[in-house]
């Protein structure tokens, strides 16, 4: 059984990595991006590349809060299905987000509880997560509708900074972490190279830190880890070949865990029942990632999108029904 108190902090020092970043106007960043790219791409692919770019790095919660409102306003104002644009989002972020340790919340648990490196851990998700990502691709070109003209969305000059700080953010993980330095002390270094240009701000930078949901997020994950340890003896048999990666019993023990609770707890479900190994994370990070693409509370990012698409009038039922086929898709490289 593992669990580690500190992952709270590891937990807030990520929000705060985004906060960061979204006080560096890291709206108008990622605004411009997908302006630019959608001159070339098209819309869809031009979010499929942004989700890809991004979410290793930055909360992919982020990414979908960001993405979504512009793609909204595009749906209407073009007249166009806005369900394979909500689906290329919300699949891209999560299975990009599961490349690395600090991608999203449920590498997080699993990088600070079993200790891997993060070079480690990128090299043992980027081969399925790529197959994942060449399929889901290849998926959504059969459902894509009418896009509208090319150069239709704005694109503004990209400012720098959120670009810069992404970049150290990248730089300062991976160079600590290959030193061995805790990853609380890792994001924490990563998280203070954003503080003298956002100190300035201090009252944006409050606003953009995301404190409903880190509590939201640290209660779940509180809970859970109390519950696997109170059920320890009777969940082991099921927990352990998940967690020890035999197949396909792995794969579909997270997928139907994560399918139905979401994939944060499950993931701490396994951690509280049983130890898990530095070969098993990445694994068990793929499995969860890709799980959040299956049903719509899956994953946080989902339940996000939806809300905001129902929020601006908008149907969600292809949305649900396009993201069903497609999370299955998107899942197959999870069992091998």
């Amino acid at each position: 059984m593992t669990f580690d108190p500190s992952i709270f902090v590891s937990l807030a020092l990520l929000f705060g990595i985004a906060a960061n970043f979204r006080a560096m106007d890291g709206y108008s960043f990622l605004r411009g991006l997908i302006g630019s790219l959608e001159r070339r791409l098209g819309v869809l692919y031009a979010v499929v590349v942004v989700a890809c770019v991004l979410s290793p790095i930055v909360l992919n919660d982020v990414v979908i809060l960001i993405m979504t409102p512009v793609l909204v306003r595009y749906a209407k104002q073009h007249q166009v299905d806005v369900a394979p644009l909500v689906v290329a989002e919300v699949s891209f972020t999560n299975i990009a987000s599961s490349l690395t340790p600090f991608g999203n919340p449920q590498n997080i648990l699993l990088w600070q509880a079993t200790g891997i490196s993060a070079g480690r851990f990128v090299l043992g998700t980027w081969l399925p997560l790529s197959v994942s990502g060449a399929l889901t691709a290849v998926a959504l070109y059969f459902f894509r509708r009418r896009e509208g003209g090319r150069g239709e969305l704005p694109a503004p000059s990209l400012p720098r900074l959120p670009l810069f700080y992404l970049a150290a953010v990248c730089v300062t993980v991976f160079s600590l972490d290959a030193l061995a330095v805790p990853a609380a002390l890792t994001l924490g270094a990563a998280f203070a190279l954003g503080v003298p240009f956002t100190l300035r701000s201090p009252r944006r930078l409050l606003k953009e830190f995301d404190y409903r949901s880190l509590l939201f997020l640290c209660l779940l994950v509180g809970s859970v880890a109390l519950v696997a340890a109170l059920l320890q003896p009777a969940l082991a048999p099921y927990v352990g070949p998940a967690a020890a990666g035999d197949q396909p019993y792995s794969a579909l023990f997270v997928g139907l865990t994560s399918s139905v609770m979401s994939n944060v707890p499950a993931t701490q479900l396994i951690l509280g029942a049983v130890t898990v190994t530095k070969r098993a994370a990445p694994a068990l990070a793929v499995e969860a990632g890709l799980a959040g693409n299956i049903t719509p509370v899956a994953s946080f990012a989902n339940i996000l999108a939806l809300l905001m698409v129902r929020r601006e009038g908008m149907r969600v039922r292809r949305i649900l029904l396009l993201q069903a086929v497609i999370g299955v898709i998107s899942f197959l490289p999870a069992l091998l």
